[in-house]
Parts: structure tokens; C-alpha cells; sequence
């Protein structure tokens, strides 16, 4: 009785509301989210193309890619995400990554790694890295997205998270800047592996927040199948389909 009353005090003080919208209405609670933003943040694409994870038509094979990728060569084997860069998951992605709090991220983390979790396990990954920031970002930013998506990921997995086995041996401009024909250029040579790290014979999930042309986790993974690693494959909250993002 006790703690019910404490309860009722502390809902009465610090009435509920979603994470994402802000509803107060605790009836359609969801975990963290008011049902109708939880439905929207974990819509399973009916059609995903097997390579890039990017949306497609429901009758189109992406055996060897799709119309957002074929003209890429990854060095990743394919990716896993949420969902698409719009509506719901957008508006969270972009209203936490630039929050004070980093509550926001681990949030849609857990919902990544609840809905993902299976296909996530099919892949049996030995490591998961997370895309290291620069260290401007370092200093503007409070947290880095990456490293909590990928903390929350390698706990659900029960796999060995290492933050500091990728480093930035350059500043790149940001991707978003550079036309997309110069992306895959503009973060070559971007990343190196620090000494004294076994990757040899590993299968290794590198973890971002977004992907648009894929140009950054090619690059991770480049790098680490050149130090050992057998096969990458990769793990985003979003999948972005327009180029100017």
C-alpha cells in the first residue's frame, strides 16, 4: 500500500507523457512512447532491398542490389535497420541527436535492438563497433549517437562492444556537404584501427544512427577486413533515401 501511494505521488508530480510527442494521455502508454508513435517507429517495411536495407517496390529483387545502391561497392555484406528516415523515426532521430540528454538515442536504440534482434542474431557477429566521431564533434556534442546505439545493441546480443578499436586519422566534411558523387572519396582514408587490436577471422557489426549512401560504414568496414576482420555488416537506426540529407 505503501508504494502504491508512493506511486501515485510521484505520476500526481511527474505525470507521464510520450517521448516523442509529448501526449499526456498514460491510457495509451507504450513503454516510452504513446501507442500511435510506438506504431509509427516500429512500421515493418513490407519490401527492403537485401544489400542496403532502403525501401523498394514489393515486387522488386534486390538480390544484387537496388536502384538506391547497385552503383556502390560496399565492403559490408548488408544492413539492419529500424526503419526509413521520415515521419516519426526522423522527427526522433533528429530532436535527440541534438538534445543535452542522450535518453532520446538510447530509447530508439532499444527499439532497434527489441525489433531487430533476431535477424541481428542470424548474422552471429564476434564484435560491434561503433563509427568513431571527429573531435570537433567531440567537443559540440554531448554524446555520440553510434557509441549509445551500439552499447545498447551488444547488450541485447550478449556481444563484446569495443568504442575505441576505430579512430579518426582525419577530419572529413560532413557528408551531407559534399555532393554525392564525392562521398566515398570524402571519408577515404578516414579511419584507422589502433594497435593492439585481434580482429583476425572476427565478424564484425559497425553501428551508426543513419545511412545514405553507405560512403562512412564502407569505409569502417574497409579498414577492418584490411586488419583481419572475415565480413562486416551493419546496424542504423534509419535508412536515408534522399541524398541531400
Amino acid at each position: 500500500m505503501f508504494r502504491s501511494l508512493i506511486n501515485s505521488a510521484f505520476e500526481f508530480a511527474f505525470p507521464w507523457s510520450c517521448s516523442l510527442c509529448s501526449t499526456g494521455d498514460s491510457s495509451v502508454r507504450c513503454d516510452s512512447y504513446c501507442n500511435a508513435c510506438y506504431a509509427s517507429l516500429t512500421q515493418e517495411v513490407l519490401n527492403s532491398c537485401q544489400r542496403c536495407a532502403a525501401e523498394v517496390g514489393q515486387y522488386v529483387s534486390t538480390a544484387d542490389g537496388c536502384v538506391h545502391c547497385r552503383k556502390y561497392k560496399f565492403q559490408f555484406s548488408n544492413v539492419t535497420c529500424l526503419g526509413m528516415y521520415k515521419d516519426s523515426l526522423r522527427y526522433g532521430i533528429l530532436s535527440s541527436k541534438w538534445s543535452f540528454s542522450s535518453i532520446g538515442v538510447s530509447l530508439l536504440a532499444e527499439l532497434l535492438a527489441e525489433h531487430k534482434r533476431g535477424h541481428l542474431q542470424e548474422l552471429q557477429v564476434d564484435l560491434i563497433v561503433p563509427i568513431p566521431q571527429s573531435w570537433q564533434s567531440r567537443l559540440t556534442r554531448r554524446f555520440n549517437s553510434a557509441c549509445l546505439i551500439a552499447e545498447e545493441v551488444a547488450r541485447s546480443l550478449n556481444v563484446p562492444c569495443d568504442y575505441h578499436i576505430l579512430s579518426r586519422r582525419r577530419n572529413t566534411r560532413p557528408q551531407k556537404r559534399v555532393p554525392v558523387e564525392q562521398r566515398f572519396q570524402n571519408q577515404r582514408e578516414a579511419f584507422r584501427v589502433r594497435s593492439g587490436h585481434v580482429l583476425e577471422g572476427k565478424t564484425v557489426l559497425i553501428v551508426d544512427d543513419v545511412m545514405t549512401t553507405g560512403a562512412t560504414c564502407s569505409e569502417a568496414a574497409r579498414v577492418l577486413r584490411e586488419h583481419g576482420a572475415a565480413e562486416c555488416h551493419v546496424a542504423i537506426l534509419a535508412r536515408v533515401l534522399d541524398n541531400s540529407a
